[in-house]
């Protein structure tokens, strides 16, 4: 079953927010008028909730802000990864596509679109939402990862691998990252024995063989089905006469 993983370090939490820091949580709100301080205290409430794990907390908060501000894009986006983490992809996609109606060039929640339709498995509707997210912003590493996942599920491999290719290359620790924030990243098992793959390639190219051997090593134990093709890949021969090879992959 396909896990998820929200990536807080990738984008900020006002529209693109990092950790929410106490004085976030406890802004001075003197001179805003009533209406946007009962919006902000409950986003703030949300917030801490959602930092907390206190998930069905966080989203009666962030509901309770949208009521008072119902065109937030960004409360629209953080509702939905909230439901997303619920197992609601109904809500979910209602709050993304809610969030495009008041921002049609909003890229977080193109990108979210993308990773409900993967969830559903509907990978060509997937690719429609991600590719719009990348033409918004070509450094967003989430949506090259959540395209290669959608190009892998359609069986364009090569297409597949170039995505996480450029996603490493974005960001190396994509896939270590913390889980919370407002970026949804689908994330499986077999995912991560690709990447482990890419990684050691990318390694061997390079000359750092023990970097190369140790990912190999780590996409073994993520049992990648495809390791014997370290021997016929030209990008991996600085490794055939190194004996640890054969300890990894036998012949």
């Amino acid at each position: 079953m396909k896990k998820l993983a929200m990536l807080l370090a990738m984008m900020s939490l006002t529209a693109v927010a990092g950790r929410c820091t106490a004085a976030e949580l406890n802004p001075d709100l003197r001179g805003a008028d009533a209406t946007s301080q009962a919006a902000r205290a409950a986003e703030q409430a949300g917030d801490l909730a959602r930092l907390n794990k206190e998930y069905v907390k966080a989203a009666a908060d962030y509901q309770r802000a949208l009521r008072f501000d119902p065109s937030n894009t960004a409360l629209l986006n953080k509702l939905g990864i909230i439901e997303l983490k619920l197992d609601d992809t109904r809500g979910a996609r209602k709050s993304f596509n809610l969030a495009l109606k008041y921002d049609g060039r909003n890229e977080l929640a193109l990108n979210n679109l993308g990773a409900v339709e993967l969830i559903q498995h509907r990978y060509k509707q997937a690719t429609h939402y991600l590719k719009q997210a990348l033409a918004l912003d070509e450094s967003n590493a989430s949506a090259h990862l959540n395209l290669a996942e959608a190009w892998m599920g359609m069986g364009q491999v090569d297409r597949a691998m170039t995505e996480y290719s450029r996603a490493l290359e974005l960001d190396s620790d994509i896939l270590t990252s913390s889980s919370d924030g407002v970026l949804a990243q689908v994330r499986t098992p077999e995912q991560e024995a690709r990447i482990d793959f890419l990684i050691a390639k990318a390694y061997a190219q390079r000359g750092n063989l023990d970097g190369a051997l140790d990912y190999l090593g780590r996409a073994k134990a993520r049992r990648y089905p495809n390791l014997a093709e370290v021997y016929s890949d030209k990008e991996f021969a600085s490794l055939w006469k190194d004996p640890r090879l054969e300890t990894i992959v036998k012949r």
